[in-house]
């Protein structure tokens, strides 16, 4: 069976997370105001991240999510909310998320994906970003995890 790319927008496929936070703004229309949570965005589009978490969140309450991070030494703010949910390792879980955008934002959004697929074409990080350090990947993932989701390594047998 051939998978059906339903995706509206280009996918910036990240070797190297960027680090980012997520706070829960509003849950089921009622505004709320938590702490933020690190997590780790592991593709970016106009319309939405593919992101790893420690934190287990419903999928079926209807959550609206504050995304913020570096890029080009700007910090950008985006909101979104959950479309699936993964466990992939032992308490840690990847979601698909989609934005809410206005025209100018998404416009903006795209300009800056645009250029970081053109700087990432000879570098897995940029300085300009929140690429995650060696240290904030070591807390998000064990080493195993870690060697198959970043290194793109399988396990090998023993």
């Amino acid at each position: 069976m051939q998978m059906v790319n339903k995706r509206e927008f280009f996918r910036v496929d990240l070797k190297i997370p960027l680090s980012a936070l997520l706070k829960i703004i509003a849950v089921s229309g009622n505004v709320t105001d938590t702490k933020y949570s690190k997590i780790a965005i592991k593709d970016i589009s106009a319309g939405g991240i593919r992101m790893h978490s420690r934190l287990n969140l419903p999928v079926h309450v209807n959550l609206l999510l504050e995304f913020s991070f570096q890029l080009f030494n700007e910090n950008v703010k985006l909101i979104g909310a959950i479309t699936r949910k993964t466990e992939i390792a032992p308490a840690l879980f990847e979601y698909g998320i989609q934005f809410y955008l206005d025209i100018n934002k998404e416009r903006q959004l795209i300009s800056n994906l645009n250029q970081l697929t053109a700087r990432l074409r000879n570098m897995d990080v940029l300085s300009s970003c929140s690429f995650c350090s060696d240290e904030e990947l070591d807390e998000f993932y064990d080493e195993s995890t870690k060697n198959k989701l970043i290194h793109g390594e399988s396990e090998s047998p023993e």
